[in-house]
């Protein structure tokens, strides 16, 4: 069931139906290939744009979209008095770390590991690759945490996937069962979203960073959710008070070549973005953008290596304010015969 009132038009809820088009049309020319795009606009479901095969129920891979979904979890496990922002990784997970952890790597925290400040050795988000998915026998926390770390945790932004995954091992070894699970009762069932498939490691824990897989529905409620505060239907979903930390900057984002989106900081395992908004992302064009200002959320699914060209289109033709200005009939009547028509 759609849990969003669908708006007549676009323009019922704040959208432009020219608007829209042309980014079909800029879509179109730019070779991107999207797979779906809902817009939530003042409570509304001002848009919802799908290329066949694809639906709005179509289970899609997260790829880092998954790491808000981790944030989440720790927020949880925070929340309820299982694990602290101070904790060091080689205390909560003991049995992983070296035996002669550097200085820099026995200071990690979880607040490290959420902002990407670990200083964990690049290296060491690519054990998966070397050893593969099903493994070979090799514990992926022991063999991430061996590699050490190479900056100061908390002076350096770099972006690793494995730092995730131990986030994920962190609230498995509190809460007693995987991140997943966990989650299922505080927020995938009250937001409606069915059981999902969360990949996982050799030693059957979620990977945290990757692997997660959502329709652009489920996307949608979680963006909405967030944007209202960590409540959905007048409930608090997500504690309102880890919801406001993991969406603040905590470490500059300087260093990454993308800008000026990729450029704006980063909080716990949430991009900061212009406008004043936030997002997830995922490889491929994977997102979930949440603008309090404008009372809108945008998730969307994709195959492109293009993410700054899907993320400007976004940009130009739906968070434009300055092109939002009511079409006419014909348009509106254009716009929705040009969306059932919608295809790879």
């Amino acid at each position: 069931m759609n849990p969003f009132k669908a708006a007549s038009v676009p323009e019922e809820a704040g959208l432009s139906s020219r608007a829209l088009l042309d980014y079909l049309d800029a879509l179109k020319a730019s070779g991107i290939e999207q797979h779906s795009v809902m817009v939530v606009k003042n409570n509304m479901l001002a848009a919802s744009m799908h290329f066949a095969p694809h639906t709005a129920h179509t289970p899609h891979i997260c790829y880092s979209m998954s790491k808000p979904f981790t944030s989440i979890a720790a927020g949880f496990a925070v929340s309820e008095g299982l694990l602290a922002l101070t904790d060091r990784v080689i205390d909560i997970l003991h049995d992983k770390a070296p035996e002669n952890p550097d200085p820099w790597l026995s200071s990690v925290t979880l607040h490290h590991l959420l902002c990407m400040g670990s200083g964990l050795v690049q290296k060491s988000d690519q054990i998966r690759h070397v050893f593969g998915d099903s493994g070979n026998g090799e514990d992926w926390a022991q063999a991430v945490l061996a590699f050490g770390c190479d900056a100061e945790p908390g002076t350096t932004f770099r972006y690793n996937s494995h730092g995730s995954y131990l986030i994920s091992c962190m609230v498995q070894r509190v809460a007693g069962m995987n991140i997943r699970d966990y989650l299922m009762p505080r927020l995938f069932e009250p937001l409606g979203i069915q059981k999902p498939r969360w990949d996982m490691s050799p030693q059957g824990i979620c990977c945290g960073g990757w692997g997660l897989y959502l329709s652009c529905e489920d996307m949608a409620r979680f963006g909405v959710c967030l944007m209202q505060g960590g409540a959905w239907n007048g409930r608090q979903i997500i504690p309102e008070a880890w919801l406001k930390a993991a969406t603040q900057v905590h470490i500059a984002t300087d260093n990454v070549p993308r800008k000026p989106e990729w450029a704006q900081g980063y909080g716990y395992h949430f991009w900061r973005c212009t406008g004043n908004r936030f997002r997830g992302d995922g490889s491929e064009g994977q997102y979930c953008i949440v603008a309090p200002d404008q009372q809108m959320v945008l998730a969307a699914t994709a195959k492109t290596e293009d993410l700054v060209g899907e993320f400007d289109l976004f940009n130009e033709y739906i968070f434009n304010e300055a092109r939002q200005t009511p079409a006419p009939a014909d348009v509106q009547q254009a716009f929705a015969a040009r969306v059932k028509s919608l295809s790879l």
